[in-house]
C-alpha cells in the first residue's frame, strides 16, 4: 500500500469537501446579489450577464473544476486501499471519473474564458450553443453527460470497490445512492423532467457526495493511524 497515495487521497478528500462547501456559499451568494435568472432567449441572457455580478458564478465554476480533479485523485487512492479482488471496479471507476472530469472541465473552462470574453467584447455571434444557462445548448448537454452518466457510473463502480467495515459501508452506500440519482437525473434531463434534475443534482448530490467524501477522508486517515503502510 502506497503511503503517498494515502496522503494525497486524504488531502484531496479534504479539499473536495472545502470546494463543495465553498460552492454552496457561492450559490447562496448568487441568489442574494442577483435576481433569479430563468432562460428565455439569448439576448436576455447577454443583458443579464452585462448588468449583474458574475464573480460568484465564475468562482463556483472554478471550484467545480477543482472538485473534479480531487475526485479523480480520490479514485486513484481508493484503488490503493482496495483488496485485490475489487481493484477491477476501482479501475473502471477511475476511467469514468476521468471522463467526468474532462467533460465538466471543458464546459466550465469555456464559460469562464471564451463565453465571458466574447460577451465582454460584444462578439456574441454563434455563442448561444456554448452557454451553459441555455438548457438546450450543446455545452449544457456535454456538462450533463459528465455529471449524470459519467459521474453516476463512476460512483456506482467505486461503491463496489469498498469492503464491509462500518465506515466503508457508509462510503459505499453514499456513492451508490449518488450514482443512482445521477443516472436518474440523466433520464430527467432527456425527458425534460426539471423537478427530478433539480432535486437529485442539487440537494441529493450535495448530501451523498459530502457524506462519502468526509468519511473517505476519515478512512484514509484511519489507515495511516493504524500504521498499515
Amino acid at each position: 500500500m502506497n503511503k503517498k497515495a494515502l496522503n494525497v487521497g486524504y488531502w484531496s478528500a479534504v479539499i473536495a469537501v472545502i470546494a463543495f462547501a465553498a460552492y454552496t456559499i457561492c450559490f447562496i451568494a448568487i441568489l442574494l446579489v442577483n435576481p433569479v435568472f430563468i432562460w428565455t432567449n439569448f439576448e436576455t441572457y447577454v443583458k443579464a450577464v452585462q448588468t449583474t455580478n458574475q464573480t460568484f458564478k465564475h468562482i463556483a465554476m472554478l471550484l467545480m473544476i477543482l472538485y473534479g480533479a480531487c475526485f479523480v485523485i480520490q479514485l486513484c487512492s481508493i484503488e490503493e486501499i482496495t483488496e485485490l479482488s475489487k481493484k477491477y471496479y476501482a479501475k473502471i471507476a477511475e476511467l469514468f471519473g476521468i471522463g467526468f472530469f474532462a467533460l465538466i472541465g471543458i464546459n466550465y473552462f469555456i464559460q469562464i474564458s471564451v463565453v465571458r470574453m466574447q460577451i465582454k467584447s460584444g462578439q456574441t455571434n454563434g455563442l448561444e450553443q456554448f452557454i451553459q444557462a441555455n438548457p438546450i445548448s450543446g455545452i449544457a448537454a456535454i456538462n450533463m453527460l459528465g455529471w449524470t452518466i459519467f459521474f453516476g457510473l463512476s460512483c456506482i463502480f467505486v461503491a463496489w470497490a469498498f469492503g464491509n467495515t462500518k465506515i466503508e459501508r457508509i462510503i459505499k452506500y453514499a456513492f451508490l445512492s449518488n450514482g443512482i440519482m445521477m443516472l436518474t437525473s440523466a433520464i430527467g434531463y432527456l425527458f425534460d423532467i426539471v423537478i427530478i434534475v433539480f432535486l437529485f443534482m442539487n440537494i441529493g448530490m450535495g448530501v451523498t457526495i459530502l457524506t462519502a467524501t468526509i468519511y473517505l477522508s476519515k478512512l484514509f486517515r484511519n489507515i495511516q493511524d493504524q500504521n498499515i503502510v
